[in-house]
């Protein structure tokens, strides 16, 4: 009697098992790293955040200029303005929306001496839909992300 060299049924199913479970495992997998990876830029974004208004305060002091540093939401970047001429730029990374400021004009003064005049918090949405807050004191050089 001559064999088939085919596959049963039997052994198909079997395989289908393995492969779904093996796919199953690596969705877990790749959300988890997603959630890490959102994580890790989250804390990156806040900390560059900080550094961009503790260094716009030092650019000002520096060159005893008023600055404004305006929040624009509709290319979410940040940006330190001196008069007309934007002296550098800060984009949200890709899938963070809603940069947001609680100040009228969503924007921040800083005066020749590198102090704010205003408390302000700053608030952005990260890529998985969670909100994040940057506070800002009166007057002294304090930042801090509340990640």
């Amino acid at each position: 009697m001559k064999k088939n060299p085919g596959f049963t049924l039997i052994e198909v199913m079997v395989a289908l098992a393995m492969v779904a479970v093996l796919f199953g495992y690596s969705l877990i997998n790749i959300k988890s790293y997603s959630n890490a990876v959102n994580d890790m830029d989250v804390q990156i974004f806040g900390n560059t955040l900080a550094n961009f208004i503790i260094t716009s305060k030092i650019y000002c002091r520096d060159n005893g200029v008023n600055c404004y540093i305006y929040f624009v939401t509709t290319s979410n970047t940040i940006q330190l303005n001196y008069g007309t001429r934007v002296i550098k730029k800060l984009k949200l990374p890709g899938g963070f929306s809603g940069i947001y400021i609680n100040r009228t004009g969503s924007r921040m003064l800083i005066d020749n001496l590198g102090f704010t005049k205003d408390a302000c918090t700053i608030r952005f949405t990260d890529r998985n839909g969670g909100l994040h807050y940057l506070t800002v004191s009166v007057g002294t050089a304090n930042v801090e992300f509340k990640g």
